[in-house]
């Protein structure tokens, strides 16, 4: 007869490295949360048993009828390692456990026996030097960003998968390394030690040359998808929607970061890319030119503030703007919204309609047409005297 019980000795610390040993064990499974490729490793006893003759019958442990049955125990351990892809959902669960009625479903065990303890390899490191940031749940990730996950005995470096599935990056349940469908989202680059050294000075060798600078960025713009400003040298453009909505936005100025140390967030990221490097300022035409815009002849008034409707129109700096149709208009007469030739909140409201000069002359005194006479006055309106009209008369 033989009796198979799977037996778990110690706590479990996996990791999903290699061994430097084959013949080693993995950490003891104890349960716990594990993902695709963690290490750990099961000790099975076997118990056999076999009838012996035994003397003198009857007495202390030998029947009476000179025989007795013995087991004999053996004990065997295996090293496992989780599957991975879907399956790789089950390690953590109880009924799966290796060497379990369905260990085999979600753990891949090896066909010979280890002993001894494995020791972790520490993985290959990866060519970006120091660790990068650590990886901060909640945080918005792109295509490309680097982070790092720390571990017991060395951290491990992992890279953002390009688009479309560098959306995964930012959500719950991708968590590089650690989570059941990481792999999905995330490449492990290597492992690192120490943080990433600064430079003396920026390197712009692979960066485009962008020019002169545009302007810097200014907290109370509102830029939208396409509007670039400058910092320190690098060239950075908003985004499109819906991710341009975050580019006038506080905390999300170019090229910042807050919090300090493995804490670091850079939020900007979410907004903005860098498009190039730059130096001096872009240089401005002798003249505005208006060879695209229409010529609307003399200048209406400036702006004032008051109320303004859909339609209205206002001269500055020699172009037109009209009020926008409801409900932006409603910003049209509002401080702050004043149209000017630099980018600002009064787009929202205004929409340059053409260029002008000098003002728009006033008519003559009013002239009338005998032709069209229709003879004697009526009656003069009087207001207040309560008189009631109906269509078709004159006053």
């Amino acid at each position: 007869m033989f009796k198979v019980h799977p037996i778990v000795l110690a706590t479990f610390f996996g990791y999903n490295a290699g061994v430097t040993n084959a013949t080693g064990c993995y950490p003891t499974y104890n349960g716990g949360s594990f993902s695709a490729g963690s290490m750990v490793s099961a000790t099975t006893i076997t118990e056999s048993t076999s009838t012996e003759s035994c003397t003198p019958a009857g007495t202390g442990t030998c029947p009476s009828s000179g025989s007795r049955t013995v087991t004999t125990r053996t004990s065997k351990t295996y090293n496992y390692t989780c599957k991975t892809g879907p399956a790789s959902a089950f390690c953590s669960q109880s009924a799966f456990a290796p060497n379990g009625i369905y260990s085999n479903q979600a753990w891949d065990r090896e066909s010979t026996e280890c002993s001894g303890v494995a020791t972790p390899a520490t993985p290959a490191a990866w060519s970006g030097g120091g660790c990068p940031y650590i990886f901060s749940s909640g945080t918005d990730y792109s295509a490309e960003d680097v982070v790092s996950v720390e571990g017991s005995a060395f951290d491990l470096v992992y890279q953002c998968k390009p688009s479309p599935v560098d959306a995964f990056c930012s959500q719950s349940g991708y968590e590089p390394g650690t989570s059941i469908h990481w792999e999905l989202a995330w490449t492990l680059l290597g492992s690192c030690m120490g943080t990433i050294a600064p430079t003396t000075s920026p390197n712009f060798v692979s960066l485009d040359p962008a020019g002169g600078c545009p302007a810097l960025y200014s907290s109370s713009a509102d830029y939208e998808e396409g509007d670039r400003v400058s910092r320190d040298g690098l060239v950075y453009q908003c985004k499109a929607a819906p991710l341009s909505g975050y580019c006038p936005q506080e905390g999300y100025e170019p090229g910042t970061s807050v919090g300090s140390g493995s804490q670091t967030v850079e939020y900007w990221k979410t907004a903005w890319s860098v498009v190039g490097h730059c130096s001096g300022t872009i240089t401005p035409t002798s003249s505005p030119a208006f060879d695209s815009l229409t010529d609307m002849g003399g200048c209406p008034d400036e702006w004032v503030p008051q109320t303004y409707e859909e339609g209205d129109r206002v001269s500055a700096n020699g172009l037109v703007y009209v009020c926008k149709a409801h409900p932006n208009s409603g910003h049209c007469g509002q401080a702050g919204y004043e149209p000017t030739s630099e980018p600002g909140p009064w787009s929202l409201a205004w929409a340059v309609a053409g260029h002008c000069s000098g003002s728009i002359g006033p008519t003559g005194a009013p002239s009338f047409d005998p032709a069209n006479s229709v003879g004697t006055c009526p009656n003069e309106w009087v207001p207040g005297d309560n008189t009631s009209y109906e269509e078709g008369d004159m006053v």
